[in-house]
């Protein structure tokens, strides 16, 4: 297994964005192919395209901004539960696959990691996401953070319960991430969003090292 497991999206101008956000656009300001000195581009993207965290102010309106943000709850261990077989995230099977000790970071596996390698430049609406049902199971468990494989922590469509429940209790929303070449167990999660003032959420860049720790 690899020391280090980049788990973030590349930052592409034709990737999926949720519907309505504006396509990522990178383009040279300054090229050295027309008769610059240097290269030197721009990056127009919003905030919450590829991975990204939530900040507590996306959907509290007093809420925490990124730059308040504890890099604490976003840098150590995490556990890997494995749901990629599952159609739904289901709080049966997440008490059945749960490690016997604490768990202060969980980032879920699930179906949508395919999509990263097979539909990566189309919005795809059916992603499996959390129930108010599983968000509060997990707000039960006390943890810090939570992430998951696709751009939305909550079903496409639905209220935003799922993103208010966790906001409001301090938890950091982990979205857009791919876990195909991770499984389940612990690791050390590396997570650091740029630091964004104002902001309610803020492209990150995501690795994973695997510790052995047994679950």
């Amino acid at each position: 297994m690899q020391t280090l497991i980049d788990i973030s999206v590349p930052i592409t101008e034709n990737m999926a964005v949720w519907p309505g956000a504006p396509r990522t656009e990178i383009g040279f300001r300054r090229s050295m192919a027309k008769g610059d000195k240097s290269n030197n581009s721009n990056l127009f993207m919003n905030c919450h395209t590829g991975t990204h965290v939530d900040a507590p102010l996306h959907f509290v309106a007093d809420g925490t901004a990124v730059e308040q943000m504890l890099l604490d709850s976003m840098i150590g261990e995490a556990f890997v539960v494995d749901l990629s077989a599952h159609p739904e995230i289901e709080t049966d099977d997440l008490e059945k696959l749960w490690p016997r000790r604490p768990v202060k970071r969980v980032l879920l596996k699930t179906r949508n990691s395919a999509l990263w390698e097979t539909r990566s430049h189309e919005f795809v609406s059916d992603y499996c996401a959390l129930s108010q049902k599983a968000a509060e199971w997990f707000l039960e468990k006390r943890v810090a953070l939570i992430g998951i494989d696709y751009l939305s922590i909550q079903k496409f469509g639905d209220s935003p319960i799922v993103h208010e429940l966790l906001l409001s209790a301090g938890v950091v929303i982990l979205e857009g991430i791919n876990l195909s070449d991770v499984n389940q167990g612990f690791y050390e999660l590396f997570c650091l969003p740029l630091n964004l003032v104002g902001a309610e959420g803020a492209p990150a860049r995501a690795v994973l090292k695997y510790t052995g720790e047994p679950i």
